[in-house]
């Protein structure tokens, strides 16, 4: 009985044994096993496919590889389609207060020669000095000498002093002959000195004049006359009055206005050249000095109106409006008036004034208004009037047409940081790439070799350690500076030296990880099959080194972002008008600029913070996924 149940729970088992075989061939495909060398196992536990799953679970790393997909986009695609490039300068039409005429009293006197000779020109050299010396002593008349010239002058009135001559110089004569050698005399004269140098007298009187012969060497002898007072001899007119010519263009003498000055204190008639002019008070106490035919010649006045340039080319009858207004707001103390006058329009577009066909400017009637302005201890009245002129566009507000508005220069700020973002990035690269390059070279040399020539270069790997960065940029900003060196080649040559001195940390990473790998079992297969040198550091040693290389690239390229930035900023770096992230910040670089133009520099300020925290966040994400121990 007890065999029985053992046979019965046989077949029992055996049954279940078959049948469960039979659901295994069933499900063979589902549940067959992966052996190590089939081609699905090695694709899922691919090196490169293990990191890009680790990478992408990195939220972080994500985020910041999302910042810089939209930098590069914006950067190097967003100037592709934006109409406006980094130089184009914008110009804007504005209503602005132009300075059109300044008009102001003369502070210094204008001297007119009476007599042209070396006396009156000695005299006109102290004139200024003398009639303030009067001024401060309230006196009208004094005496004044110069060498051996004496003279007198005399105050007529607040505006005009007369100068005499009482004593001067009347020339140079032969001391054997007494012949005139230089200067006028008349024939008496010479014939007098003639006979005072025979006689060998010093001195001797002609009529009321007394002359002295000074000796001043064996042939040359100097004469001086003295003229008694009553006979004085006017030789200048200093005068604060302005002679203005009725008809623009017209040229009036010296002379002229010394024979205008002369009849002043009569205000009769007087005559000059065979012609008859008169005097008729004008306008804003002006003086109008008409001709023979009583048509208005020349105008005195207190006022000096000139353009705002200088250029004296107002009509007349502007002036003595402009004359009548000052006039009246002096009298009055008024600060401010206007007045209407017919003015020249500037055209906006050509940035000239209107001109019809006859070549005559197009007028129009504007208010003028005038206001006075010390200047100096000077007080000038400017007429301006509201023109509209084409002007940079500078710090213009965001708008439709400018997103970011513009900055100092008439640039489009948006179009500018669009720019500025493809050299930053530019610059971050090649200088990360450069000193990879250089670092990998290095670095691999010396761990490889070790010994000596290890030795000298982590010495130099210390001596690039210790150079300092920012006073080289200094230094080499000036040469650029006095080399007048164009912005993409000093761009270039920033790239270069910024590349140069920053390869050691990548040096001294690469000599670390080749010194622990050089010994690896790999490393001796290939030294025993005859590998190269080179090949066996290149091929075999630096791709074992390439996943922290990559990190390291990746988070040096936001600090090299930030030297160039700040370089720019300082105006170290890439100079105007190439755009970078920097030197767009140091067009606001002024405190009250930051407060004024925050929509300039803040953008600016964003994106360099979010480029170097994204390439910070990439290298953390890049560390995590190439080696997991480390994530934290």
């Amino acid at each position: 009985m007890a065999e029985y149940k053992q046979n019965l729970l046989n077949e029992k088992l055996k049954q279940k044994e078959e049948e469960e075989k039979r659901n295994a061939a069933a499900h063979a495909d589902d549940n067959k096993p992966l052996a190590l060398d089939d081609a699905q196992r090695i694709k899922v536990l691919s090196p490169s496919s293990l990191v890009a799953k680790r990478f992408f679970k990195n939220k972080l790393a994500l985020v910041g590889l999302a910042i810089l997909i939209f930098m590069f986009a914006m950067s190097f695609i967003g100037p592709l389609f934006y109409p406006y490039r980094q130089t184009d300068k914008f110009s804007t039409v504005n209503a602005l207060e132009l300075d059109y005429a300044v008009c102001g009293e003369l502070t210094s006197f204008t001297k007119y020669l009476v007599v042209n000779d070396d006396a009156a020109k000695d005299a006109k050299l102290l004139v200024d000095s003398f009639i303030k010396t009067l001024n401060e002593k309230g006196e009208n008349s004094g005496e004044f000498s110069r060498g051996n010239s004496s003279f007198i002058i005399e105050k007529s009135n607040d505006y005009l002093y007369r100068v005499y001559a009482t004593s001067f110089v009347l020339g140079n004569i032969d001391a054997l002959t007494g012949a005139p050698k230089s200067g006028e005399f008349t024939d008496e004269e010479k014939d007098a000195l003639a006979s005072a140098i025979e006689s060998r007298q010093t001195e001797f009187d002609l009529g009321s004049r007394h002359y002295v012969i000074e000796k001043k060497s064996k042939t040359l002898a100097v004469v001086t006359v003295k003229v008694p007072a009553e006979e004085k001899i006017e030789v200048i007119l200093a005068s604060k009055l302005v002679l203005d010519a009725v008809k623009t263009g017209t040229n009036i003498s010296e002379s002229f206005k010394v024979a205008v000055l002369n009849a002043l204190d009569t205000g009769s008639a007087f005559e000059y050249e065979g012609a008859t002019y008169t005097f008729e008070t004008g306008e804003g106490d002006n003086v109008v000095i008409k001709d023979a035919s009583g048509n208005p010649y020349v105008v005195l006045s207190h006022y000096s109106i000139r353009h705002a340039s200088g250029e004296d080319s107002f009509d007349i009858d502007f002036k003595n409006r402009v004359a009548e207004v000052v006039s009246g707001m002096e009298k009055s103390g008024e600060k401010f008036a206007t007045f209407e006058y017919d003015v020249p329009q500037l055209n906006p577009e050509t940035k000239k004034y209107d001109v019809d066909e006859n070549g005559n400017y197009v007028l129009e009637r504007e208010t003028l208004s005038v206001t006075p302005k010390e200047t100096a201890g000077e007080r000038r009245y400017y007429v301006t009037y509201s023109q509209r002129k084409e002007v940079i566009d500078i710090y213009g507000a965001p708008s439709a047409k400018h997103i970011l508005g513009t900055d100092g220069d008439g640039y489009d700020v948006f179009s500018r940081i669009m720019y500025g973002g493809r050299v930053s990035l530019i610059v971050g690269f090649v200088v990360v790439i450069l000193e990879t390059i250089l670092g990998v070279i290095m670095g691999g040399i010396a761990g490889f070799f070790g010994g000596w020539v290890d030795t000298l270069i982590m010495r130099l790997v210390d001596i690039f350690y210790c150079i300092p960065t920012m006073p080289i940029m200094i230094i080499l900003a000036s040469l650029f500076d006095q080399l007048q060196m164009p912005p993409y080649n000093r761009l270039f040559w920033m790239m270069v030296v910024l590349g140069i001195l920053g390869w050691s940390g990548i040096a001294r990473l690469v000599r670390g990880q080749i010194l622990s790998l050089r010994e690896q079992e790999f490393m001796i297969a290939a030294e025993a099959t005859g590998l190269k040198t080179s090949r066996r550091i290149f091929k075999h040693l630096v791709p074992n080194v390439m996943p922290q290389l990559i990190v390291s690239m990746t988070m040096g390229l936001g600090g090299v972002i930030l030297t160039e930035s700040a370089l720019s900023y300082l105006g170290l770096g890439v100079k105007h008008p190439l755009a970078t992230w920097g030197n767009i910040i140091n067009s606001v670089s002024t405190i009250d600029a930051m407060k004024s133009y925050t929509y300039i520099w803040i953008p600016v300020g964003v994106l360099i913070c979010l480029t170097v925290i994204a390439f910070n966040f990439v290298g953390d994400g890049l560390r995590d996924a190439f080696d997991p121990r480390m994530k934290r």
